[in-house]
């Protein structure tokens, strides 16, 4: 049986109610499009970055969300494939769809909202670790897969091959249909884009301290 949850914004305004609770795949990622994400709700007030932020990929289907007047949604480039939605209170992360979720998953940031489902599952890979180095922070610890990339055809089949990935991001045998995280970010304003390059300093851009 399905167990609800919530995710929810610091302030409480925004949240999301989830029909299952349960993560299905829990990363750290080495990119800097994760941490420009991090970094630009710390320049409102945010919570601040971590050099190496931990993700839950959550099923998407949901029963409820509220606070959708105080959600916003931004995307780092103009053809970027991600759209994060903050809380425009507290800049909580929300929750974060991508082209390639096919409305079955989104990413979650716990340590940047408050997510209250089932995260209990290990670690499973350090994921886009060539964006990452000792300036950043430091080595990682974990006994897992680590991959630089999947740009290559070898390093993409050894990702795959991890049941936990391959499972989370398979094509579902028919499209997810009723109310999901997309629908939400459907019922928001069209994304602004921030037109942040890949390696730009977010805080020389827009102020704050990092």
């Amino acid at each position: 049986m399905l167990s609800e949850a919530t995710i929810e914004c610091y302030c409480g305004i925004c949240t999301l109610t989830l029909t299952d609770n349960k993560a299905s795949c829990h990363f750290q990622c080495g990119c800097n499009s994760c941490r420009q994400k991090i970094q630009f709700a710390q320049v409102w007030g945010g919570k601040k970055c971590v050099p190496l932020p931990t993700l839950f990929l959550m099923p998407s289907q949901l029963s409820d969300a509220q606070g959708l007047q105080h959600m916003q949604a931004f995307k780092l480039r103009e053809d970027g494939a991600s759209t994060s939605v903050y809380c425009s209170k507290c800049w909580s992360i929300i929750g974060v769809d991508n082209n390639g979720y096919h409305n079955k998953i989104f990413l979650n940031f716990p340590q940047f909202c408050s997510n209250r489902g089932d995260l209990t599952l290990p670690l499973v890979a350090y994921i886009w670790m060539e964006d990452y180095n000792d300036e950043i922070g430091p080595p990682p610890t974990e006994n897992v897969p680590l991959f630089e990339s999947i740009r290559y055809r070898q390093e993409h089949d050894r990702c795959f091959s991890i049941p936990e990935i391959k499972m989370t991001f398979s094509e579902p045998d028919i499209p997810i249909e009723g109310y999901t995280f997309r629908a939400v970010l459907n019922q928001l304003s069209p994304p602004k884009i921030l037109g942040i390059q890949e390696h730009e300093d977010i805080f020389e851009r827009f102020g704050g301290n990092s």
